[in-house]
């Protein structure tokens, strides 16, 4: 593993990259495999069917889809990026076996100093509109569900959780989620918090416990990295984020990881939709250099 860039949200470039760490994805499967548009609506109306069965309340289903790279080496796919959003985690590095990964992630899984700690419960996602417009029912329940599962797993733990912001639309180059940030109090080993929060039911579902075995055995490929960590400690200050809106770069082809938070009420063709839409909002501005 080399890693080569980190800029945390909001923030300059890390000038070395000491005290970063990057976890893999805990769902695994083939390497490779590319599930297309109607597999992907098929896999969905497979999950709404067991939700509408009681089997969970949500789950998280990811696609991988190429992009041809048109000359933009990963370099400058990630100087591109953290010129382009400058309020998301990009991170550049190269895996054990060559392949280039590049991204820019909206979801923090936590900061802390001391024992003070913050974490975003994100969910939810439409194309960002210019004039607002009332959240539909579904992504209101789904992210909902997600601050529910964080503030009970807090609990669980032995943490404090001190006070839940209000829900505000969250923007993120072309598409929007819902987000409410969760601040909350823990004394123990901050490796604790990272174990028990990931994987979060944004990415995995809810309960995590009964939608992880459906994705291992649902999902024919494998995630890598997508759904991993990426993360940074510097004594007493640590953050962490979940590796979302990332791309494999193998062989002149970007490969971006992108995924839908699928509930009882999801229409398939709408979550294939949210899932092109993804990836395009962030592979869109790297293509911008050959134009």
């Amino acid at each position: 593993m080399e890693l080569k860039f980190l800029r945390l949200a909001h923030q300059s470039p890390l000038p070395s990259m000491e005290g970063v760490f990057v976890k893999a994805s805990e769902f695994r499967g083939e390497v490779g495999h590319l599930l297309r548009r109607e597999g992907y609506i098929r896999l969905v109306e497979k999950a709404v069917n067991e939700m509408r069965e009681g089997a969970f309340q949500k789950v998280a289903l990811s696609r991988v889809i190429p992009f041809e790279s048109k000359g933009i080496t990963p370099s400058q796919a990630v100087a591109q990026l953290s010129q382009r959003f400058p309020h998301l985690t990009v991170f550049h590095f190269v895996d054990d076996e060559g392949n280039e990964w590049v991204g820019a992630s909206p979801e923090l899984l936590f900061s802390k100093k001391g024992n003070q700690y913050r974490t975003i419960s994100l969910a939810g996602t439409r194309l960002a509109m210019e004039i607002p417009k009332p959240w539909g029912e579904k992504e209101i329940q789904e992210q909902a569900l997600v601050t529910e599962y964080i503030c009970q797993t807090i609990n669980t733990l032995g943490g404090k959780v001190e006070r839940v912001e209000d829900v505000e639309t969250f923007r993120s180059g072309s598409i929007e989620h819902l987000r409410s940030e969760i601040y909350f109090t823990y004394d123990g080993d901050w490796k604790d918090v990272m174990q028990r929060l990931h994987p979060t039911s944004a990415v995995a579902g809810m309960p995590v416990q009964r939608a992880f075995p459906f994705i291992q055995a649902q999902e024919p490929h494998d995630r890598e990295y997508y759904t991993g960590l990426i993360g940074v400690e510097q004594g007493e200050q640590v953050e962490v984020y979940v590796l979302l809106r990332l791309a494999k770069y193998n062989q002149g082809r970007y490969y971006a990881f992108v995924g839908a938070g699928i509930t009882k009420d999801s229409v398939p063709m709408h979550e294939a939709d949210e899932v092109e839409n993804k990836a395009n909002s962030f592979m869109s501005p790297i293509f911008e250099l050959s134009s």
